[in-house]
């Protein structure tokens, strides 16, 4: 009778042990996520805390206007600052935003402990009129001053229309398509021309006036192509003469008609004066000079 009691203890405690295995089994894979998750929170802690703070801030480029301790206070970032949590990004945008001069700053992590600050000075590229006063500005049209005095040597916009007038802050005008002209105006200048365009007016965006040199004034009308169009009339103007004066008039897709400036005063003169010599005078006035695509691309 006691024998068979002990067997049956036995037959339970195994059955109670298996049981109890294959429930470990189970949750196994329970306590190996538990165990996975508190160690990557512990991980991320001391990752927002301890490690990967910054110890040095080096500032590139060239901005003569400012030192890097400027640069680097400009930005927000200071030493003891965690990297994980500064947005790059931003830290750039408030070093543009903060100091007028610089235009732009790219802001980069270098693990475990260091920020590079890598500037770019605005260049003075330049003047657009309103009715108040006339912005300076940059290549990208970041302002740089606000004021009634022009500086000399810099290209004259007309026609703008800017709505933003803050030093520091990208101008922007009141009719997105003069955005967008003034824009493809910047891109074509950024490389030098070889008859350097001294204004732009835009007050007409549908017949936009652009001078070259100071002495060819060029009726290009409305904004579709202007890439081409200033490559087309720099063709013509090249063929004309370096000291010749006058307007020049997009024809249709590819050609251009110009007159000479003298004449078109000659022949104003007279037309005035009511004379009969007046047709006379005009036709010599106007010269159509007929430029391909092709030519104007090889000059």
């Amino acid at each position: 009778m006691a024998m068979h009691d002990v067997e049956k203890t036995t037959i339970r405690t195994g059955y109670q042990n298996a049981k109890r295995m294959r429930r470990r089994r189970r949750l196994m894979p329970v306590y190996i996520f538990t165990v996975l998750l508190l160690t990557a929170c512990l991980g991320i802690s001391l990752s927002m805390t301890v490690f990967f703070n910054v110890t040095s801030i080096k500032v590139t480029g060239t901005a003569p206007q400012y030192s890097a301790a400027e640069i680097a206070k400009a930005s927000g970032a200071s030493r003891g600052d965690n990297l994980l949590r500064l947005d790059s990004k931003k830290l750039g945008k408030e070093i543009e935003s903060e100091l007028i001069y610089i235009e732009s700053a790219d802001v980069s992590k270098k693990y475990p402990d260091a920020i590079i600050i890598d500037v770019k000075a605005c260049r003075e590229s330049y003047s657009i009129y309103f009715d108040n006063g006339i912005l300076m500005t940059s290549e990208s049209g970041k302002i740089i001053a606000n004021s009634t005095d022009a500086k000399e040597g810099l290209p004259i916009v007309y026609g703008f229309n800017p709505t933003v007038l803050t030093p520091g802050l990208h101008t922007k005008s009141s009719d997105e398509m003069k955005d967008y002209i003034f824009e493809e105006f910047t891109k074509v200048m950024e490389n030098e021309l070889d008859f350097p365009i001294t204004s732009i007016d835009m007050s007409d965006k549908y017949n936009i006036e652009v001078v070259f040199d100071n002495r060819i004034e060029f009726s290009m009308g409305n904004w579709n192509e202007i890439p081409y169009k200033i490559t087309l009339a720099e063709a013509v103007i090249s063929r004309l003469g370096a000291d010749k004066k006058g307007y020049l008039t997009m024809v249709g897709n590819n050609q251009c008609s110009f007159r000479d400036k003298a004449s078109v005063e000659l022949a104003n003169q007279i037309t005035s004066a009511n004379t009969t010599t007046s047709s006379d005078a005009g036709d010599d006035a106007e010269t159509t000079v007929t430029q391909t695509s092709a030519e104007a691309n090889n000059g």
